[in-house]
């Protein structure tokens, strides 16, 4: 019965997003606290050192003289959406377990020739992450286990694949900030700072996804054609005509409800997701009961990422909340040239916090208020704000306490260490400069 308290949670903020009542997503937060007290001990050590200190961050936050009692139901809905955010979108793995053309999908995307293998890979996930965020790392990583059992691949063959494939799946993922609409950085930037749009963002996302793109292209092209040559398959992939066909539908779905009610692509998706996963399994086994406990145990499995995007979430608001931002954005203002060290101190600042356990969210929430609080004071934003955008895109692949690493680490056996640095601690690196020089170009361009 614990583990129902999950879907409660969910089913409370989907019901809240769906009626606009803050109410629920408090209760929501209430009933994702209850379980997370419950299952304190059985979280793994990072998220319970995560926890401690968000609790220690409240009480400060609670103390200090600059917050109001307006502060708290913000944060409790604030974590409730975010941790929804995830077990919603996380339940593409059931459909991954169920459906057949999803198992294909892989063959398909390893066929054909070899120059597009690795750039059809990588926009495809940047593509189904768009709409699905980390529910598209469940999907593509699911179907892809599923489809490796089909061959008979040595152990070595096998963990090279899998290596290759979800390497190349999360630098797509991560291209989800720079090109998407409905990325969360572009959410939080758009919301703090309107005249920054995801129009005007664009150009310079589409420049750092191709620097992303060309670095990757040549080294993970040889892992994905040796996956193949060992596959040996030549047949064709059954079943893509249906499966862009449904996935057509589900995006007119999603884009359909965006547009006619006060929910975005994003918040489309978390409600239409579950519907439809749990719609099929209803129709599928005819067992209310063995969906519930399918959702439930899903979820289960998922709970340490959602704590630590539901931390991140409280982190995030109540350090912004007391941090004396109007004081540090009029001594940046002073000096034109801070705008262009701004910039770079974002891209770095938040891919080091992120190695040293600060989750993304919580930098971007951070820093994209400080870029508010210039923007009131005529303050040029955009270089800082791509400087943002990129480091949380390569945040995202070089945190081992990211929710995306983790699900990687818990398919592949291999530890958040091991995913983060040494799957991509050199991509990294070799990226790097190429930001630093876009940053220099869009600081002369708005200079």
């Amino acid at each position: 019965m614990k583990l129902a308290l999950l879907p409660l949670g969910v089913g409370l903020e989907l019901t809240a997003l769906l009626l606009q009542l803050p109410m629920l997503s408090w209760l929501a937060a209430a009933v994702f606290l209850l379980y997370f007290l419950l299952h304190f001990s059985r979280l793994n050590r990072y998220p319970q050192w995560l926890g401690i200190i968000t609790l220690a961050v409240l009480i400060a936050a609670a103390l200090n003289a600059r917050t109001d009692a307006s502060l708290w139901p913000k944060l409790a809905a604030s974590a409730a959406y975010y941790t929804s955010f995830l077990a919603a979108l996380g339940l593409m793995q059931l459909l991954a377990k169920r459906l057949p053309q999803l198992s294909e999908l892989h063959k398909a995307l390893l066929s054909g020739s070899k120059v597009v293998l690795y750039p059809r890979y990588v926009l495809t996930a940047g593509s189904i992450g768009s709409i699905l965020n980390f529910g598209m790392m469940n999907l593509l990583c699911g179907t892809l286990t599923t489809h490796l059992k089909r061959y008979p691949l040595t152990d070595d063959q096998r963990r090279d694949g899998l290596r290759s494939v979800m390497v190349t799946t999360l630098r797509g993922f991560a291209l989800v900030p720079l090109l998407a609409p409905t990325s969360v950085t572009i959410a939080i930037i758009s919301r703090e700072m309107p005249e920054l749009s995801w129009s005007a963002m664009l150009p310079y996302g589409i420049v750092a996804a191709v620097m992303m793109i060309l670095v990757g292209w040549r080294r993970e092209t040889r892992g994905l054609l040796a996956l193949r040559d060992n596959i040996g398959d030549s047949t064709r992939a059954e079943g893509m005509i249906s499966l862009l066909l449904g996935s057509l539908l589900g995006l007119l779905a999603i884009g359909a409800m965006a547009s006619v009610s006060a929910l975005t692509a994003s918040q489309s998706a978390m409600v239409l997701v579950p519907v439809g996963v749990i719609s099929y399994l209803l129709w599928r086994d005819r067992s209310p009961k063995r969906a519930l406990e399918e959702v439930a145990e899903n979820m289960g499995s998922m709970h340490n990422e959602m704590f630590i995007f539901g931390c991140a979430a409280l982190l995030g608001g109540a350090l912004g909340a007391i941090a004396p931002l109007e004081e540090i954005a009029a001594w940046l203002a002073a000096e034109p040239k801070y705008n262009l060290l701004l910039a770079v101190a974002s891209l770095f600042s938040t891919i080091t916090l992120a190695v040293m356990g600060v989750a993304p969210i919580v930098s971007l929430s951070l820093i994209a208020g400080l870029l508010a609080q210039l923007a009131v004071l005529g303050v040029p934003i955009m270089t800082p704000a791509v400087g943002l955008m990129c480091g949380f895109s390569l945040a995202m692949i070089c945190s081992p306490f990211g929710p995306s690493t983790l699900i990687l680490s818990r398919y592949s056996g291999e530890t958040p260490f091991r995913v983060a640095f040494g799957w991509n601690g050199r991509f990294v690196m070799s990226v790097m400069p190429l930001l630093l020089l876009l940053l220099f170009g869009t600081y002369w361009l708005h200079s």
